[in-house]
């Protein structure tokens, strides 16, 4: 049942160290590549910098090595207060005085306001959401956007099918399986590309900007 499925992976996530290792779950190595490969991506799509969501932001990785960097203020969503409450001594006062909200909340049950961000960057968290709550958050995301705004995407891909880890209630698609579900959404793809120079062992990752 779906409080259990998603009860499930927030155990599991509540569970894992505030640190940048645990985020990444033991890789902490990689993740200077993948923040620049996040920057370059950024760049190309020349958004607006006014106000961007880190979505499943954790202690703030993202918002402090990406999204901070670009935008004058960034909002943080996550599932588990102890992450966001360690955000502040993670990111430094200096900048956590532009993360202007944290919303302690499941991407299932977020609904934004209208017309709000430049960017919603959702990374390594839709692997959590059953396929009908994909889609339905993204309607309410796409609707959250400003115009000429992105939701971005980045997550792990299969080659083909989908795999399930019933450890954490995670579903991993393929890139058609993504494709499909962004469709089903209304969603329209500007811009995809795969992260370069992760180690071979882990999952193909890839670049969705969707309008």
């Amino acid at each position: 049942d779906r409080d259990t499925w998603y009860g499930k992976s927030h155990n599991f996530w509540k569970a894992v160290p505030s640190t940048v290792d645990g985020m990444l779950g033991g890789y902490e190595h990689i993740s200077h590549t993948d923040l620049a490969g996040s920057a370059e991506f950024l760049a190309k799509l020349g958004p607006r910098s006014d106000r961007a969501l880190d979505c499943g932001a954790g202690i703030g990785r993202i918002t402090k090595g990406l999204l901070l960097n670009t935008f004058h203020e960034v909002e943080m969503l996550d599932t588990c207060q102890e992450h966001l409450d360690s955000a502040r001594g993670f990111i430094g006062e200096e900048l956590f005085s532009r993360v202007s909200a944290q919303h302690c909340i499941g991407l299932q049950a977020f609904r934004p306001e209208p017309a709000r961000y430049d960017v919603i960057w959702i990374q390594w968290v839709i692997i959590y959401l059953s396929d009908a709550d994909f889609v339905a958050m993204l309607e309410r995301f796409r609707a959250a956007l400003r115009p000429g705004g992105y939701i971005v995407i980045k997550d792990n891909v299969t080659n083909s099918g989908s795999m399930v880890d019933p450890d954490d209630s995670s579903i991993t698609r393929s890139d058609y399986q993504l494709k499909q579900i962004f469709a089903r959404a209304g969603c329209d793809i500007m811009k995809e590309q795969v992260q370069r120079n992760f180690p071979r062992e882990l999952f193909k990752v890839k670049f969705y900007a969707l309008q």
